[in-house]
């Protein structure tokens, strides 16, 4: 026991080093329970009428008010008003979150939406990767430490790793061992080959080691992995490790927030824009390199005679070079606003014939990627321009997306020209087929419903 504790606070030490090779070890009765069985489950020790004691870790966890990825609430609220008893434990500050929570204590409670939430104080980390690493570093000894105090306070039967990075499931396997619970990871990313494309510059033989062994032992160790990955099969199939049970779920459809007016000067430099052009393309989202905004600058730009404008809204570092290449260029078709709220991007949205979407993540394109910001963009009825690499997409997979055929300004160019030749019926069907696949595979209820049904199967 000593040495298996000495290896997890080893590993979560190592977190500031960047963590990343893998262990090859394999795990028979691998059994894949695909979504939507939840009618199937009967005979287990624990009945569908039962209730759990559900404790739900989550570093970015966020209220819906707070912005940010709500499914770790989503399923927390279906599941207590199913008679379960759900715990959040979250960390005070997240940078996926508009607004954070000051957090005094060391552990704090809150009742907040019909759930129980837990923060563990945290530093922000506003001057960058060091910071957000130490920041993670933080929260994780916190909840290592406080393993035995949350055993006894919440005395859970399942313990969910759901924040995205491997580290964590070692807090949870310690809570879990205390408490006799059950342990649940949550696969969302090909984690260390993320790292490793972000970072490369940082890339070292003893992180990339850490961090592919702390993802294989998490596939192997945990009692139940839920993948929101498409491919979360073929990903641990790649690693040589095969989950006990894998079970694979679409990403629940966030709430929707209720559309705001734009302000006056920008409502009606909108309007300008629309008058004169006949097809519209809008982004609003982080201007970065992972969201290739350059890529529908250039290709507009490009288009300006075929009357298509675009509205770009957002703040990063890219900004200054879009503000070049339109001066340069002379573009008088793309407007540049600064960056909107959600309840505003709905509303700029609203007035657009095509969405643009951009994910330069190579690493994820074998398998699929969870993407709550596309879901979020699907909410508005409207077509998608996809520059990804690799189908696995949630729009390509609803039939509401038009893929680039390749990741560059050409791609988005050919894209665009393809939405060009197509009537309004045709934009349409595109639009609605959007909000069918929200309403059905991406049901926040249904998730959680086929999701508490695997954690019920725990007890087959």
């Amino acid at each position: 026991m000593r040495a298996k504790i000495n290896c997890s606070l080893l590993i979560i030490q190592s977190l500031s080093a960047g963590c990343n090779t893998a262990s090859k070890g394999f795990c028979t009765g691998f059994v894949i329970i695909p979504a939507g069985f939840s009618h199937t489950l009967h005979n287990s020790t624990k009945a569908e009428g039962n209730s759990m004691k559900i404790l739900y870790i989550d570093h970015h966890a966020a209220l819906p008010a707070q912005g940010g990825d709500c499914r770790a609430v989503q399923l927390a609220q279906d599941w207590q008003r199913r008679g379960d008893e759900v715990t959040m434990i979250t960390a005070g500050y997240s940078h996926q979150r508009s607004k954070n929570r000051t957090v005094h204590e060391d552990l704090e409670e809150q009742q907040a939406e019909g759930i129980s939430l837990c923060f563990l104080a945290a530093p922000d980390y506003a001057r960058g990767v060091g910071e957000y690493r130490k920041s993670i570093q933080v929260f994780l000894k916190k909840l290592y430490v406080n393993a035995p105090k949350l055993a006894e306070r919440y005395r859970p039967e399942i313990i969910i790793a759901g924040s995205g990075y491997p580290y964590e499931f070692f807090c949870a396997q310690r809570i879990a061992k205390i408490a006799r619970g059950k342990t649940v990871f949550e696969l969302r990313e090909a984690w260390p080959e993320r790292q490793r494309e972000s970072y490369p510059s940082e890339e070292s033989r003893l992180g990339n080691c850490i961090a592919e062994y702390a993802m294989s032992y998490d596939l192997r160790n945990a009692d139940t992995v839920v993948s929101f990955l498409p491919g979360g099969e073929q990903y641990c199939r790649e690693k040589g490790t095969m989950p006990a049970r894998l079970v694979i779920l679409p990403p629940p459809a966030p709430p929707m927030a209720a559309p705001k007016p734009l302000k006056e000067s920008d409502a009606a430099a909108l309007q300008l824009l629309r008058e004169k052009y006949s097809t519209l393309a809008v982004y609003a989202g982080p201007l970065n390199a992972r969201h290739l905004p350059e890529l529908l600058v250039g290709a507009v730009g490009n288009l300006q005679q075929q009357g298509v404008a675009a509205v770009i809204a957002g703040n990063g570092g890219y900004k200054q070079l879009l503000r070049r290449m339109i001066r340069e260029n002379n573009w008088e078709n793309i407007l540049l606003l600064d960056a909107l709220g959600e309840r505003q991007q709905h509303a700029l949205y609203q007035a657009a014939d095509l969405i643009y979407y951009g994910d330069d993540r190579q690493c994820q394109a074998p398998y699929g990627s969870y993407a709550p910001f596309l879901l979020r963009l699907m909410q508005n009825g409207k077509p998608i321009l996809t520059a990804t690499h690799g189908e696995k997409n949630d729009a390509k997979q609803a039939g509401c997306a038009i893929p680039a055929g390749e990741v560059t300004q050409r791609g988005v160019e050919e894209a665009l020209l393809q939405f060009i030749g197509m009537n309004g019926e045709q934009r349409a069907a595109m639009g609605n087929r959007a909000l069918e696949a929200l309403e059905t595979t991406h049901s926040a209820e249904q998730v959680a419903q086929d999701y508490r049904s695997a954690l019920l199967r725990l007890w087959v």
